[in-house]
């Protein structure tokens, strides 16, 4: 994807009003249509090997770019740095392949404050 894909992707629809400061985080199998499907319940286990998507929507935090921070144990394991503009909602995902442990994801706005996490685990083959 190249980034003016990636940029066209992620903006709202022309026309969609401006909504006060916000912001969302939700984990998920897959990306269609630019909307998270299968989004994981708080008893939700993935497995060893599988690709999850951090899904965010944000509107009224200004111009810039928001990350998302991947932990795995505890242990930064990826960020990914994401732009959005001040106007509008502005919706974007990053994803990771996963081992077995425990994950948070962590979504940071464009002023530097956390701003969403999500905490999720992921079980072995053999204890699911």
């Amino acid at each position: 994807m190249t980034g003016l894909e990636f940029i066209m992707a992620a903006r709202a629809f022309p026309g969609e009003r401006l909504r006060l400061p916000a912001a969302t985080l939700e984990i998920g199998r897959r990306i269609v249509n630019r909307e998270l499907v299968g989004v994981a319940g708080a008893n939700d286990a993935f497995t060893p090997g599988e690709r999850v998507y951090a899904h965010s929507a944000v509107s009224g935090h200004g111009a810039g770019f928001i990350e998302h921070v991947w932990t795995h144990e505890g242990v930064e394991v990826a960020r990914h740095y994401m732009p959005i503009g001040d106007d509008r909602r502005w919706q974007t995902w990053s994803h990771h392949k996963l081992e077995v442990g425990a994950y948070t994801v962590e979504l940071y706005g464009p002023d530097g404050g956390r701003m969403a996490v999500r905490n999720f685990f992921v079980g072995s083959v053999a204890g699911r």
